[in-house]
């Protein structure tokens, strides 16, 4: 058996991951395309479900042994077969081998599409939560900026009524010292 072999049997477990991040990612550049901001929030909020908790740490984790299993596919595929007297005699294990190519093919693409979809599906839910909070950010900018105004319009209405005299309150005048307390000695406090 040669290290390929073992990959091959894998390749049948990514297909479940993909029947989740498909129709996931469709439904995401749907919402961002088409839809407006509440499928947008709805979606975001399904895709929350495993992207802003901890399941998060967990599918980094499968995306890093998706990645690790893609790269030996594609060691797999790339390998050279040797040419030795045994392939030429034996057409079984040519067979075998080219059964062995063609699995690490398969496992390459799957897990290759696994490791897209799931960077895909993560930066969409990032971009979407982001475009929320500028389209919020930017609706309570321009809110404060039509308070201002109002706020501006109403100092200019009362503008006229005040005058610059009114405006600065009038200056105190300093209490005067008591003319029968000496200068150098020290006062008593009361």
């Amino acid at each position: 058996r040669t290290p390929g072999a073992m990959a091959a049997p894998m390749v049948g477990l990514a297909y479940f991951p993909l029947a989740l991040w498909l129709p996931l990612l469709a439904v995401q550049c749907l919402s961002a395309t088409q839809m407006g901001r509440g499928a947008q929030a709805a979606v975001r909020s399904v895709s929350g479900l495993l992207l802003d908790t901890p399941l998060c740490s967990v599918l980094k984790i499968v995306w890093v042994v998706m990645l690790v299993l893609c790269l030996e596919c594609l060691r797999g595929v790339f390998k050279t077969r040797s040419a030795s007297a045994v392939d030429a005699v034996d057409g079984g294990a040519s067979v075998a081998a080219a059964f062995e190519v063609h699995a690490s093919k398969e496992g390459a693409l799957v897990m290759g599409l696994n490791l897209v979809s799931m960077m895909a599906i993560l930066t969409l839910h990032g971009l979407i939560g982001e475009t929320a909070k500028l389209e919020r950010d930017r609706d309570m900018m321009k809110k404060q900026a039509e308070q201002q105004g109002q706020f501006a319009k109403q100092l200019l209405a009362q503008g006229d009524k005040k005058t610059a005299a009114n405006a600065v309150p009038k200056e105190t005048p300093m209490p005067e010292a008591k003319k029968d307390e000496p200068e150098g000695e020290v006062r008593k406090r009361e």
